[in-house]
């Protein structure tokens, strides 16, 4: 069984060695950040990251109303390089049909003016699955770069020449979460610095306050290789400075929580009555919205507003009782949205309000929380290279004998401070140089 290696001082000091700038002529080293249930700081003065990742995005109605509604919240106060932002996200882009859509490009490219994260998530969204075995691959080699690098350039081309100008595009998706070594090799190839498609959350010891950060796949994924175990997912090789997000299994909130969650119905046994392989036990289930609003016939859940508002806010609430992992969640614009005028086919039990009513919800819940911090997976890869720490506001009275580390607070004549570094004896605001800065907003 998989256990996180080494203290938190041992994690903290390999990434700063990993993330530290040398000289111009010299290659930078890749990210060697192995799986692990710590943060780089200390759980304290680490923020709760909510990272929402939208797939497709091709049609008009539901990535508008996305784009509005995550414009008009922000994140809470504090003194952090997130605190007071509009909330931000990572949007998946199936981009040939979008080429010849004038409107959904200039959706595209208010997303790139809204600082949100654009991923790639192939030109013609394949399956490259033989029968549905996931096993058995049909692609070439050449025909996942293909697919990587077409859509590569378009996210990537001027404006005038129809593209949406991005310097470069940092994450990928797998269509329908397939991938191989062919798939892993072409996001080398590509230049792409991280995946969120990898299986998460399902080794029996991860119950959603111990769930891993994300990590490099330098050695493998414990989870993808408890998939392969259960012969549902490929023999990969290692890819060294390749960045996984964990897209961790949702628990569902047990029977003794339910009224916490404003339900008066088992939703385990809701669901395990539709979904052969839920375990009601663990209550580990899918994570994306199509699994969970789909209908039963397809596979799915098929749940409404009340269900999934419970899941989201209950799974929340164990990250932020445990180790803060962030909560990352796989949605489809396109159903908060009409398509042409229409409500979506195979959703019996939500229809385009509810589900919008779902987001809206969770997201007045979530930042009724002072740690929580939408953003995108591009921020969380950056803040794991270079960790910063949540505000908190002071508890104690600054005390000259007594050692302060970065992110630490104190009140000092009246004032907030925050060490910048390891202090002692250093008075808070005395000189230019001070290891404290003061802080006007804190959580």
């Amino acid at each position: 069984m998989y256990k996180p290696r080494g203290s938190l001082v041992t994690a903290y000091l390999t990434l700063l060695i990993s993330t530290s700038v040398v000289a111009s002529n010299t290659p930078l080293k890749k990210d060697n950040v192995p799986p692990s249930e710590l943060p780089p700081i200390q759980i304290k003065h680490t923020p709760m990251f909510i990272s929402l990742g939208f797939d497709d995005n091709v049609e008009k109605d539901g990535l508008e109303w996305v784009i509005k509604e995550l414009k008009k919240n922000k994140n809470p106060d504090g003194n952090d390089r997130f605190a007071n932002l509009p909330l931000s996200a990572s949007f998946f882009m199936h981009c040939a049909p979008a080429r010849e859509n004038t409107e959904i490009k200039k959706l595209w490219r208010q997303l790139v003016t809204d600082n949100h994260d654009i991923g790639n998530h192939t030109e013609t969204h394949p399956d490259d699955k033989v029968n549905y075995n996931p096993l058995t691959s049909w692609m070439t080699p050449e025909q996942w770069h293909t697919e990587v690098a077409d859509c590569n350039k378009l996210l990537m081309a001027a404006s005038d020449n129809g593209g949406l100008g991005i310097e470069h595009v940092s994450g990928f998706r797998a269509p329908y979460m397939t991938y191989n070594d062919n798939t892993l090799n072409a996001l080398i190839e590509n230049n792409i610095v991280y995946d969120v498609s990898f299986p998460a959350g399902i080794t029996p010891e991860q119950n959603g306050q111990n769930n891993y950060w994300p990590y490099t796949l330098d050695n493998g994924s414990p989870s993808h290789n408890a998939a392969v175990s259960g012969w549902w997912k490929p023999v990969i090789n290692n890819y060294p400075g390749l960045w996984e997000i964990p897209l961790h299994t949702l628990i569902v909130p047990p029977d003794e929580l339910l009224e916490q969650y404003e339900l008066n119905y088992s939703l385990r046994d809701k669901i395990a009555s539709r979904i052969s392989y839920f375990d009601p036990i663990s209550g580990k289930g899918d994570n994306f919205d199509w699994n969970l609003y789909s209908t039963p016939n397809w596979g799915a859940a098929g749940l409404n507003e009340n269900d999934v508002v419970a899941i989201y806010k209950y799974n929340l609430d164990l990250r932020i009782q445990g180790n803060r992992a962030p909560l990352v969640l796989g949605l489809h614009s396109a159903f908060y949205g009409y398509i042409g005028g229409e409500e979506h086919i195979g959703m019996p039990e939500s229809n385009v309000d509810t589900r919008r009513n779902v987001l809206k919800r969770f997201i007045k819940y979530a930042l009724s929380k002072p740690e929580v911090r939408f953003v995108n997976h591009k921020q969380i890869i950056d803040w794991m290279r270079t960790p910063e720490p949540l505000t908190l506001c002071p508890q104690e009275e600054w005390k000259p004998h007594q050692v302060y580390i970065k992110g630490e607070t104190v009140n000092f004549q009246g004032k907030m401070w925050q060490a910048q570094w390891w202090t002692q004896l250093q008075q808070p605001g005395l000189t230019e140089s001070s290891p404290w800065k003061k802080v006007t907003s804190c959580t």
